[in-house]
């Protein structure tokens, strides 16, 4: 699903990709956080799909670093994760259970509770356990 966002104006470049670690607290204190940051996802990468074109500069000044800011359109990208499950098979919706962390390293920040797997690739074996790598779209 496409959202409307805003990025700095060096940032903004069509098929550029950007990560959300944290969502900064003076950003909550913007008059913009609701159309900027409020709308990301912590430990989510986002694809910027179409940059908005501005008449005039931009009169949207960034609270942190001053940078002036331009709106975008971004999709969210698909998450590489563990899921251990009997057998897994592309289009299967799964709850996500963080634990299944354990054995291979999970993006950081926010997981989701449940995905869409887009494609499997690869199957490991963790202890006595069986996981699959997956290319997974968060649902939440």
């Amino acid at each position: 699903m496409a959202i409307v966002t805003l990025v700095s104006k060096p940032q903004a470049r069509v098929n550029g990709s950007f990560r959300v670690f944290k969502i900064p607290e003076d950003c909550g204190r913007c008059k913009l956080y609701d159309i900027c940051m409020g709308r990301l996802k912590p430990g989510r990468v986002y694809r910027i799909i179409e940059v908005r074109p501005l008449k005039y500069p931009s009169p949207y000044r960034c609270l942190l670093n001053g940078d002036e800011m331009v709106p975008v359109v971004v999709e969210e990208e698909n998450l590489i994760l563990p899921v251990k499950l009997p057998y897994v098979i592309e289009g299967v919706v799964t709850s996500f259970d963080k634990s299944w962390c354990t054995c291979y390293p999970c993006p950081t920040g926010a997981l989701p509770s449940k995905v869409k797997v887009v494609k499997v690739i690869e199957r490991r074996q963790c202890g006595n356990e069986q996981f699959f790598i997956v290319e997974a779209k968060p649902l939440d």
